[in-house]
């Protein structure tokens, strides 16, 4: 795929930046993409197609801090998993996300979770998409949020009950 990438830009200044970009983010990227895809190849598909907007967008990266360059990397694939997603319809179980099972029934599908976290206030919503989608560790929500620990672990507790009583309210079943 690098490969491929590369010859997608012209400069070599800026190839050498991205093959450090990439061999950096890849993995962290398909991991985002396959939390999202059940097959392999899907979610290889979506992080080319996110690095492919990466290229597109290149000379954004110059501007993008070091801090928020893996936030940025992984929104992109993120989206883009979605977007494969939303054209395979795939149901996709909560059965592999540990930490939000306690909240929701297994069997409901990854549509209908995204359905719910678009009804919580943007303080919830964005701490438990860092930390129930992307896997991202309260120390690190914390420091892109600019907020600490303690407010993180606030946040994610009081957005899973909200989240709760919004199941509870549609007819969903914790």
């Amino acid at each position: 795929m690098l490969i491929y990438l590369l010859a997608l830009i012209d400069d070599e200044t800026d190839r050498r930046k991205f093959t450090m970009i990439f061999n950096q983010y890849h993995h962290r990227m398909e991991q985002v993409a396959m939390r999202i895809l059940a097959e392999q190849k899907d979610a290889e598909d979506a992080v080319q197609n996110a690095f492919i907007q990466v290229i597109k967008h290149f000379e954004k990266v110059s501007e993008i801090s070091c801090e928020e360059l893996p936030f940025w990397l992984i929104s992109i694939t993120k989206n883009e998993a979605l977007m494969i997603w939303r054209k395979n319809q795939r149901v996709t179980t909560l059965e592999n996300w540990d930490t939000f099972a306690e909240t929701t029934d297994s069997d409901m599908d990854y549509k209908a979770v995204v359905a719910l976290f678009t009804r919580l206030p943007e303080t919830y919503r964005g701490v438990l998409e860092m930390k129930l989608l992307l896997g991202y560790s309260d120390r690190e929500i914390a420091q892109h949020l600019g907020i600490t620990e303690a407010a993180v672990s606030t946040r994610a507790n009081r957005g899973r009950l909200l989240l709760r009583k919004i199941m509870e309210k549609e007819g969903f079943h914790a």
